[in-house]
């Protein structure tokens, strides 16, 4: 069984200028920064050409940041390998599209989702979507939901640090 989840990051700007935030790669130099103050990570890729960007960046988790259920299956440190890819923005539909994943080497964890990035109203908005499977015999369901609910508090994080660079660079 898997587990879904739906996030929305909603910004009072322009969908081109979310887009362009995304696709630099000074926001990603800066949002790793940001993340080096509460893991070690590390950038390990950046490309944009025609057919869009790639971002692929680490995270190494002590097993002592886990709860003692999932502590108990996984190595001393965790490592996990984020790889993002936007499309190409489409002016016509003033939207792009995207995917991501995370490897987990260590883990028998699959987890992916995919990006909507679009003009709103108020502004413009992703649309992340979730879906994390673990391949644990009895408790893979509960690793799944803690997975999720701290992917929840990763996205809170990252939509804060996304507020504030584009508020301070737009």
């Amino acid at each position: 069984m898997s587990r879904r989840m739906d996030y929305v990051i909603e910004l009072d700007k322009p969908v081109a200028d979310l887009y362009q935030s995304f696709t630099s790669r000074a926001y990603w130099e800066d949002l790793i920064a940001e993340h080096q103050k509460h893991t070690d990570s590390e950038l390990t890729r950046f490309s944009s050409d025609e057919t869009g960007t790639d971002i692929s960046f680490t995270h190494t988790v002590s097993r002592r940041d886990m709860p003692s259920l999932i502590a108990a299956v996984v190595p001393l440190r965790l490592t996990i390998t984020r790889e993002q890819h936007f499309d190409p923005f489409d002016p016509a539909a003033n939207a792009a599209d995207g995917h991501y994943r995370a490897l987990v080497p260590a883990a028998p964890m699959d987890f992916d989702g995919t990006y909507v990035l679009q003009q709103t109203a108020q502004g413009s908005e992703l649309r992340l979507r979730s879906v994390c499977k673990v391949n644990v015999p009895l408790v893979g369901g509960k690793i799944e939901q803690w997975v999720l609910d701290g992917l929840r508090g990763l996205f809170d994080s990252e939509r804060d640090f996304t507020r504030d660079w584009i508020a301070s660079h737009y």
